[in-house]
């Protein structure tokens, strides 16, 4: 039982993440989020997408509402502004 907790807990804690920057660019204050499903983008000056195995999806309205605008499934980055305004990442 606790073999497969531990193995539970190591995937969380690789699971992929996006840095969020205040902006303009990609060198200031940021935000990381890596919880597994619906979460807030605050900040929208920039980007990078870590991917660890889980995808995300990204949506311009909050709460992960309406149609993925779009869906990340590798690596990512840009360092200038976006409209997301929540992030779902598939656990």
């Amino acid at each position: 039982m606790a073999l497969v907790f531990v193995a539970l807990v190591s995937d969380f804690a690789n699971a992929s993440s996006i840095t969020v920057w205040s902006g303009p660019g990609c060198d200031n204050s940021g935000q990381i989020i890596s919880n597994c499903g619906c979460s807030a983008i605050n900040l929208r000056g920039g980007y990078s997408f870590v991917y660890n195995g889980q995808t995300a999806a990204l949506y311009n309205e909050g709460g992960c509402r309406g149609v993925a605008h779009t869906r990340l499934n590798a690596d990512a980055r840009m360092c200038s502004g976006f409209g997301w305004k929540s992030i779902f990442i598939q656990c």
